[in-house]
């Protein structure tokens, strides 16, 4: 009865405040080790609501600093459709990342430095914060992995946090050979003074 409480109340937080349109999102994500301490990624990303919106590729290493922590460099470049006009980013960034385990839970977080080179525009440094927490148990014969998540970005140019991520969703251990999660999200955003939000169904395959 109570966990049937606590996801009610987490829906219930992810609805509030959101449009009626959900977003589709959609990623592959490609991992090759290179060493035990090194290994590279690709990952392609697609957005949508009615049409295709949004489009990026990201290539980076991660290196393995110790069991608990990582760095990752990376390069994305970012196509978004914004007034029917596609516009083009380019975007290194740089993450650290910890993980461990607390009580029943595995928990991890990730702090990461971008910076924006946009289409005419001035480049600009952005900061996003998450913190994710996962079951250490497995759920029914799919054996799903239950978590939550919650992300903070932060603008340096305009000195304010002016977007959030906050996620519901599992991932499923009985497919090894691409790892699906799905999720549940609620994108809110700060525009004009004040908070917009929308709602995304996502999909990411791990290979």
């Amino acid at each position: 009865m109570t966990q049937k409480l606590v996801l009610f109340f987490i829906f219930q937080s992810l609805f509030a405040g959101s449009s009626g349109k959900i977003h589709l999102w959609h990623a592959e994500k490609f991992n090759r080790i290179l060493s035990d301490k090194l290994a590279m990624t690709l990952e392609q990303d697609f957005r949508s609501e009615s049409s295709l919106y949004y489009v990026h590729s990201d290539i980076g290493f991660k290196y393995k600093i110790s069991p608990n922590f990582a760095l990752n460099i990376n390069f994305r470049e970012v196509f978004e459709q914004k007034d029917g006009v596609w516009i083009s980013e380019q975007r290194p960034h740089g993450t650290i990342s910890t993980k461990f385990k607390l009580g029943a839970f595995n928990l991890s977080a990730r702090s990461r430095i971008e910076y924006r080179i946009k289409q005419d525009k001035d480049p600009v440094y952005r900061n996003r914060d998450m913190i994710t927490i996962k079951s250490q148990r497995e759920f029914t014969s799919l054996k799903l992995v239950p978590y939550i998540a919650d992300e903070i970005f932060y603008d340096f140019e305009k000195k304010e946090i002016n977007r959030n991520r906050a996620y519901i969703g599992f991932s499923v251990k009985s497919i090894q050979s691409f790892n699906p999660t799905i999720y549940l999200m609620q994108q809110s955003n700060y525009k004009e003074d004040q908070w917009d939000s929308i709602l995304i169904l996502g999909f990411k395959f791990n290979f």
